[in-house]
């Protein structure tokens, strides 16, 4: 009997650029960022609560207000969060850029989420050049 070397297969080359494509992280097109060039950026919104909140209060904060960051120009993903003892709570964002973030976090902003939630926002920007996105099957890079 003789076995067949799968490397001749017909349809090698196809599961080879199948690979390929499935496993080489696609750049991301962003807009400039004037110190950095093109750099994805998550932004970690902490907020230090005056009284513990629970995951139904951060729920209902977001139901408020999650509609509004559908869609934003340079916002990818936006994630509500809360600390296991309730005592902090934010949002974990996905920029585009740092200059996409710094433009959404004005001062009028800032003044309304301290309004909101009592207590002014901690921003940390965290440089982030490749992100595995489960939800869409995709790794999304930053061009060197």
């Amino acid at each position: 009997m003789r076995l067949r070397n799968p490397s001749h297969s017909p349809t090698m080359p196809v599961a080879i650029a199948a690979s390929f494509f499935l496993t080489v992280p696609m750049p991301l097109f962003a807009a400039e960022d004037s110190d950095r060039g093109l750099q994805m950026v998550v932004a970690v919104v902490t907020y230090n609560l005056p009284r513990p909140a629970t995951l139904g209060d951060v729920r209902r904060a977001a139901s408020r207000g999650a509609p509004r960051y559908l869609n934003l120009p340079g916002l990818l993903r936006k994630n509500y969060w809360l600390s296991e003892d309730g005592k902090r709570a934010g949002g974990i964002y996905v920029w585009e850029s740092k200059a996409r973030a710094e433009a959404f976090y004005t001062p009028e902003w800032k003044q309304v989420v301290t309004g909101q939630y009592g207590v002014a926002p901690e921003i940390v920007y965290l440089y982030s050049p490749v992100m595995v996105d489960n939800t869409a099957g995709r790794i999304v890079t930053d061009p060197e």
